[in-house]
Parts: structure tokens; C-alpha cells; sequence
């Protein structure tokens, strides 16, 4: 069950709470007591919980879809084997920018680090 321990949070994040107090449960950010935002911290909370969860799943089936499209013996028809030529280097693609793959990564190896 829910134990009772208290946190600070940030006043920006306290903002953003109070911002969204009415939506989630029908309090004005102004009516707000420490009480009720407690609440809509845990259902907030609990919301983005959600959300990511089903945006993975959904992630994951588009993956398998684009993977069937590409493939066609996983289409469901029965198991085909699909020969693929061996090429000697990969081709480049048009409009490929691997710069922003190679940043967006470097930002995670940082934080590791």
C-alpha cells in the first residue's frame, strides 16, 4: 500500500502539476490543497506511466509491421527463404544525416560516463 513520505519538488514541475489539476481531477490550480496535489501527482504519475507503456508497445508492433512489409516471406503465407545478394559496400542513401544520430547518441555515452 502507499506509504506516507514526503518529497520536494521542483517549482516548475509544481507548476506544470497545478497546470493540469482541473484536467485530471477537477480541481482549480487556485482550490488546490497539498492534499489534492499529492493525488494528482500520483495520477499524473500513474498517466505518463501509461502513455509510455503503450507508446512501446506500439513501437514495437510498427517495427514487426515495417519488418513484414520489407520481408515478404513473413507475411503469414508460410515460411519462405529469401536469398540476398552480397554487396560489396553499402549503398548510401539519399538524404541520409548521420550527424544527428552520432549527437543524439553522444548525449547518452556523456551521461553514462
Amino acid at each position: 500500500m502507499a506509504t506516507n513520505s514526503r518529497v520536494r519538488i521542483d517549482s516548475d514541475i509544481e507548476v506544470y502539476l497545478r497546470s493540469q489539476s482541473e484536467r485530471v481531477i477537477g480541481i482549480t490550480p487556485d482550490k488546490l490543497t497539498a492534499a489534492d496535489l499529492t493525488t494528482l501527482t500520483n495520477r499524473v504519475l500513474y498517466e505518463h506511466k501509461l502513455a509510455q507503456t503503450m507508446m512501446r508497445q506500439e513501437f514495437i508492433s510498427r517495427v514487426f509491421g515495417w519488418l513484414k512489409g520489407v520481408l515478404p516471406g513473413m507475411g503469414g503465407n508460410g515460411s519462405k527463404v529469401v536469398a540476398i545478394a552480397p554487396q560489396s559496400q553499402q549503398p548510401v542513401l539519399p538524404g541520409d544525416d548521420l550527424d544527428f544520430a552520432a549527437d543524439f547518441a553522444a548525449q547518452f555515452d556523456e551521461n553514462a560516463a
